[in-house]
């Protein structure tokens, strides 16, 4: 079996670009859960496909709160 997640935001990078609260908005208004990922979000993603879900293969998870950018 091999399938993958792919994370939308989920951390802020350290550079000082994205310090900018205006721009960190901007990216959470873009999901339809209004709110940043957390790193236990993809966790429980993985352990789905690990343990929950035998008969899937060959799919990319998307795990992105429905990011629309």
């Amino acid at each position: 079996r091999v399938n993958g997640a792919a994370p939308g935001s989920i951390l802020w990078p350290d550079e000082d670009s994205w310090r900018d609260e205006v721009a960190r908005q901007r990216i959470i208004n873009q999901t339809a859960l209004k709110r940043i990922g957390e790193p236990d979000d993809i966790a429980r993603a993985v352990q789905f496909l690990l343990a929950d879900a035998p008969y899937i293969t060959g799919q990319i998870l998307r795990v992105d709160g429905a990011e629309t950018a």
